[in-house]
């Protein structure tokens, strides 16, 4: 990947944008059975454990990572050195009208940031050219891309190229959690409990995910170790 970037530069071509997304447990069973996501994965600069179910894999298969990462819990921090810094961002995801609500958050707790542009996450693919074209004319610092997995990180992939952005950042549901959406106490999510949380508000729509989707990668993670694959 960072020699494709080199050779980019080289020949003249503006770089690839920095690329940034996350892996918990639901994401790391998507990988293992959708080859596209898995191959975009493998494209990203940088992937980040946000779940403590990574943290406990990375520490069992002998490759350990020393915390969680959630975006959540240094976003306002980070906008507010946006600020300072007159760094500018553009964010797409979520449904109608979240985005805006999360940029209004945004702006209260960190005055003068530059929010370029905003979109919901519902995209066809007739609408995603002219979005694009919205994203290139705005020219953000860093794009935040919020559609959750594994489209977010196949959608960057995709379009990259077209965007004319230094940094894309696939960051989930954190611009509904910055627009009503509620989230788990600290101290729940300290206690590594955010899951159950999530479960217990939703759970019709997330019982496969966390009670067989957990279970699902406690055994994939136990066969690695047991195989050393």
């Amino acid at each position: 990947m960072e020699k494709a970037k080199r050779g980019e530069e080289t020949s003249g071509k503006k770089p690839a944008p920095f690329s940034i997304t996350y892996l918990n447990a639901h994401c790391s069973n998507l990988a293992a059975c959708n080859e596209n996501y898995r191959d975009a994965l493998v494209d990203f600069d940088l992937i980040y454990a946000d779940g403590h179910g990574v943290v406990w894999a990375s520490r069992l298969l002998g490759h350990p990572v020393p915390e969680r990462v959630n975006a959540g819990d240094f976003i306002v921090g980070l906008c507010r050195q946006c600020s300072e810094k007159g760094v500018s961002l553009f964010l797409l995801g979520g449904e109608e009208g979240r985005a805006e609500a999360a940029a209004q958050s945004w702006r209260e707790a960190a005055p003068g940031l530059r929010i370029v542009g905003v979109h919901h996450g519902f995209l066809n693919e007739e609408m995603e050219p002219a979005v694009a074209g919205q994203i290139r004319a705005a020219r953000p610092d860093i794009l935040l891309v919020g559609m959750s997995a594994p489209r977010q990180e196949i959608w960057a992939r995709q379009w990259a190229g077209q965007l004319d952005v230094p940094v894309i950042w696939c960051v989930g549901a954190l611009l509904e959690y910055y627009s009503g959406r509620p989230r788990a106490p600290v101290w729940v999510r300290g206690i590594g409990m955010e899951w159950l949380f999530r479960l217990l508000l939703e759970p019709s729509r997330l019982w496969r995910r966390y009670l067989l989707g957990n279970a699902r990668f406690i055994l994939r993670v136990l066969k690695a170790r047991l195989t050393g694959r």
